[in-house]
C-alpha cells in the first residue's frame, strides 16, 4: 500500500497542472491518483493537513484511492501518517511517499519503506511491463512423438 503526504506531493511541483495554490489541489491530485491506480494494482491512501472536522472524504475517496484529512486543530498529515505506520501489518509492506526528511527518518524507524516524490511520480508513470513477441523471440516448436508425426502423415497424405 502507498501512504502518501498529500499536499508534500502537490507541492513538489511534479505534476502538471496541480498546484497548492488551487483551491481543488486536493480534488485534483486523487483524480490524477485515480487515473494510475489501476497499474499500481495496490491500494493508495493519501493524507492531507487541514481538514475540517477531519477524517475519511467520503467525497473524494474511491476506485482504489482513500483520501483523509488531518483535524485542522488537533494534528496534521505527518502525525496521521506516523499513526497509520505504527497500526500497519506487516509494516513493512507500507510504502510512505514524502520529501520531508524527518518523516521519512520516523516512517523507516517504525520499518517501513519511503520514497521520494520524485520517485514516485517516476514510478506511476512508467508504462507497463508486458511481454511482446519480437522476430529476435525463439520460436517453440512442438516435440511430436513419432506415433503422433506418423498419424498426421496418414491423416493429411504425405507424399512419399
Amino acid at each position: 500500500m502507498f501512504l502518501i503526504d498529500g499536499h508534500n506531493l502537490i507541492g513538489s511541483g511534479l505534476i502538471p497542472g496541480i498546484h497548492l495554490a488551487q483551491e481543488d489541489d486536493e480534488a485534483r491530485l486523487i483524480a490524477w491518483l485515480r487515473a494510475r491506480q489501476p497499474k499500481l494494482r495496490q491500494k493508495i491512501v493519501v493524507i492531507f493537513d487541514g481538514g475540517i472536522p477531519g477524517g475519511l472524504s467520503r467525497t473524494l475517496s474511491g476506485s482504489g484511492v482513500t483520501a483523509i484529512f488531518a483535524a485542522q486543530r488537533r494534528s496534521n498529515a505527518d502525525k496521521v501518517i506516523l499513526a497509520r505506520v505504527r497500526e500497519a501489518r506487516p509494516v513493512s509492506r507500507l510504502v510512505v511517499v514524502t520529501n520531508d526528511s524527518v518523516l521519512r527518518e520516523a516512517v523507516r524507524g517504525l520499518g517501513a519503506q519511503t520514497m521520494s516524490t520524485g520517485a514516485f511520480i517516476q514510478h506511476i508513470q512508467q508504462p507497463s511491463r508486458r511481454y511482446t513477441a519480437t522476430s529476435a523471440s525463439p520460436k517453440l516448436e512442438p516435440k511430436l512423438s513419432k506415433q503422433e508425426v506418423d498419424e498426421f502423415l496418414r491423416l493429411f497424405g504425405a507424399e512419399e
